[in-house]
This record gives C-alpha cells, structure tokens and sequence, in this order.
C-alpha cells in the first residue's frame, strides 16, 4: 500500500507560488490595517487599498473583482550545467498581471481613476515583492535562492467604446531561481512549510491540501 510518505509530492515550483501568494495577501492585509489604526475609513481602505489576489486564474476577470491581481509561473529554464540526478537548479519566470476599473465622477473621469489606482496598485506589488524590509526570501523559508525584478509593461488600454468605465492591466516579470529536487519530499517536510507559512486554504493547491489534511 503506497503511504504518502512515498506518493509522488508536488514541485517546489507550487511551494513557492503559493508562498508567493501568501506573502502578498499578508502585505496587503496589514496594510488596511495600518490604515485603519490611522483612521481611514472602510470605503477608503477598500477603494485605495485592498485588491484580490488569484493565485490559479487565467480568464480575464470580472469588474467586479478588480482590484485584482494573478500570480503564476509561465516559463522554468534548467540550465544544463546545473543539472543532477537528484535535483535541478530552477530559473523561473513568475509573472504578477493585475488590472484596476475607474468609473466616471463628477470630479474625475473612469479614465483618471483607472490610472490612479492602477499606478498605486503597482507600486504595491512592487514594494511587497521587492522590498527589504518585507523579505521574500523569509517569506518562502529561504526555498527561493534568487529574486530579480526583470520587467513591467501595461497588457490592457481603455476601449474607446466604453465611456462609463476604464479597464486597465499591467503586469510584472521577475526571476525566481530556487532548486527543484527529483525525490520524492517527505510529505512531513511540506507540511511544515506551509504551517510555518501560515498559507489559508484558498491559496493552497489542491494536491498540497490532501497532503496537509
């Protein structure tokens, strides 16, 4: 009978991905906070501050959602002389897209509010992602070995045929480099990871959460 201490266990690509994921979510929620102790009121933190987070989500989301941002690996190089028969040194591509609504006001337009948000919601995921003093290293328990910012680009422009609301995207590209090993993690291992990350369930894969439970 197969145990799960010998069933085939996720990638470390998951572990960080989730852990990414997390990380963001934890910022952001200490963030209103923050604001709340300053005494901004809820519609304000809500306008300003808070956006979702979808860690396993491709489609282009509703306006409803937005804030919103998506997080996931679309490219992993192995450079082959990094290369062994237990473990692979992983360079990954992690791509952070979001996308911001305005709406028109009497004292500004969808446009303008669309962009204000959407250069403050960068400057978020930037700062969360980037910065010292919220380590991401510490975030994933050092499973990450290399964290590099290599681009920024806008995915979405307003469409000239709505003139009640603006939609706009941009997204950021970074360098994760950590190693992805050929064995099979002891199951004990990734819970351990994902207890001392606190990571909630949404934000947990599936396969990772029959291991947790």
């Amino acid at each position: 009978m197969m145990s799960f201490q010998s069933i085939i266990t996720p990638m470390n690509l998951t572990l960080v991905r989730d852990a990414i994921v997390q990380h963001i979510v934890n910022i952001r929620d200490s963030q209103k906070q923050l604001a709340k102790d300053l005494g901004a009121d809820d519609l304000w933190i809500d306008q300003i501050i808070n956006f979702t987070v979808f860690p396993k989500r491709f489609r282009f989301p509703d306006v409803q959602d937005m804030p919103c941002v998506f997080v996931y690996f679309n490219e992993i190089d192995f450079p082959a002389d990094e290369q062994d028969i237990y473990e692979n040194e992983a360079s990954a591509n992690l791509v952070v897209e979001y996308y911001t609504v305005g709406l028109n006001e009497e004292t500004q337009t969808a446009d303008s509010n669309a962009e204000d948000r959407l250069n403050y919601l960068t400057a978020q995921l930037y700062k969360i992602l980037c910065s010292e003093a919220t380590n991401l290293y510490v975030a994933t328990d050092r499973l990450i070995k290399g964290f590099k910012i290599k681009s920024w680009k806008r995915v979405l422009t307003p469409d000239d045929n709505n003139i009640a609301s603006t939609v706009l995207g941009a997204k950021f590209e970074f360098q994760v480099e950590f190693t992805e090993p050929t064995n099979y993690t002891n199951t004990f291992d990734i819970k351990e990871f994902y207890t001392k990350a606190d990571i909630r369930d949404e934000n947990i894969d599936p396969f990772v959460r029959i291991i947790l439970e």
